[in-house]
């Protein structure tokens, strides 16, 4: 049987095979290259090309909101602060009595009823079967008894309170000033001498006396005011005279 005689390779054989390789690794780099340029040209970066399938989206500051919505894609009437401002003024609205009338009768107290001035020796009604009276005016001198008290000029007024409502009278609540001048000026209370609260209660038909005295200048004493305030419920009343 004859042998078969391969032709001789040429030596420079695996010099060719070796270039062939490199070639293709060559081509393979410009592929990657040209592909990257091209993405980098369209401004498409892989990993912001993740991020920016996010359903979140940059509004500019400056743009126009769309007709009929907001810059943040609410419509005019669904934004929630809307909803809580109208939420406000309706609870507002159910407080007041009936817009302005409400106004009045809501947050501001109503202005104190006062009878007409009437002179010392004029009884007062401020409730039916009530009646205040001033007994006596006296010019007294003044005594500081209590840190802060100044003594001097002053005068006393004895006050009875009548009691005809048919049930216990309650005085705690009564108040009483003094006022002298044409300015009104108000007048500093004392204990001394012979001043005295009026007692808690007074049962009916009694009559409750108090003495209250205020420092009155000597030259103002011809024009005073005496207010006698019964409380809540009651119109203040008010004595005038020298």
């Amino acid at each position: 049987m004859r042998g078969i005689t391969l032709p001789d390779m040429p030596a420079s054989f695996p010099l060719t095979r070796r270039r062939l390789v490199l070639g293709l690794a060559l081509v393979l780099v410009v592929v990657a290259a040209v592909v990257a340029a091209f993405a980098l040209r369209g401004g498409v970066d892989p990993v912001a090309a993740g991020a920016s399938a996010s359903p979140s989206a940059t509004v500019s500051p400056t743009g126009d909101a769309p007709e009929g919505g907001t810059d943040d894609g609410t419509s005019d009437g669904g934004s929630d602060d809307d909803g809580a401002d109208e939420g406000a003024d309706a609870e507002q609205g159910g407080g007041d009595s009936g817009g302005e009338g409400g106004k009045e009768g809501g947050n501001e107290p109503a202005a104190r009823e006062t009878l007409e001035p009437r002179p010392f020796d004029a009884e007062a009604t401020p409730q039916p079967g009530v009646t205040v009276a001033v007994a006596e005016v006296e010019k007294v001198e003044g005594e500081a008894n209590l840190p802060g008290e100044v003594g001097g000029p002053a005068l006393r007024f004895t006050i009875d309170v009548t009691n005809g409502t048919g049930e216990t009278l309650d005085l705690r609540t009564i108040v009483v000033n003094a006022y002298y001048g044409a300015d009104r000026t108000p007048a500093n209370q004392l204990l001394k001498p012979g001043g005295k609260a009026f007692e808690a209660e007074t049962a009916d038909g009694r009559t409750a006396r108090g003495a209250f005295v205020f420092t009155v200048p000597a030259d103002q004493q011809d024009r005073v005011e005496l207010e006698v305030d019964p409380g809540i419920g009651s119109p203040v009343i008010i004595f005038t005279g020298a």
